[in-house]
């Protein structure tokens, strides 16, 4: 199970694309907070915090939100985060979650070994970038990490082929293809050309 990570928040009182644009110049990101059958609460948060927060225990951490004035923290897991074509973050988006009900998510394929493949002029293609997964918040991963490094040309990785943590349940068919290893197409020839092979 993960620690959940303790971020302060604060409630948002003025909304609309000038006062965000405030907002952000003064280190602070806009928000909402999602929760099932209650309208949502906007919010703003430290930019550097949640960088740090997202860097130290992942994308798909449980985070504890402490809200200024308010006496119960709640439980939440990121839902979106809005990125420029710059790639400057503008906005996030938390989903309020509790930790003794089962949400769907999707995490993201992260491929270790590739090294080795392009060693033995191996193509890996990528059918699959994430695999949705149903489980409690604080199970499931950060990834689903695939180690490609002693698999060979012809070779195919499918949803039924991955290991996930106990209690963490796929939602895509267990014959659905993650990624499949093919020999390279590029042939190399003599310098000197067909002609001055014997």
């Amino acid at each position: 199970m993960k620690d959940a990570a303790i971020i302060k928040i604060e409630k948002r009182d003025q909304c609309g694309s000038n006062a965000n644009r405030r907002l952000r110049k003064t280190g602070y990101l806009p928000g909402n907070i999602f929760s099932k059958g209650t309208e949502s609460i906007a919010i703003q948060v430290n930019k550097s915090e949640l960088r740090k927060k997202i860097s130290e225990l992942g994308r798909n951490a449980v985070f504890t939100l402490d809200m200024s004035g308010e006496k119960n923290n709640l439980s939440a897991i990121i839902k979106e985060i809005q990125i420029s074509p710059r790639g400057e973050v503008l906005h996030v988006d938390f989903q309020q979650v509790s930790l003794s009900q089962e949400i769907k998510t999707d995490v993201i394929v992260k491929i270790v070994g590739e090294e080795a493949l392009e060693a033995q002029k191996l193509i890996l293609t990528h059918q699959m970038d994430s695999v949705s997964v149903k489980g409690l918040p604080q199970d499931i991963p950060e990834s689903i990490d695939i180690d490609v490094s002693k698999l060979h040309a012809g070779s195919v990785i499918t949803v039924g082929d991955i290991t996930l943590p106990k209690g963490i349940i796929s939602e895509n068919s267990p014959e659905h293809i993650i990624l499949t290893i093919n020999q390279s197409k590029i042939r190399t020839t003599d310098d000197e050309g067909d002609e001055d092979i014997a």
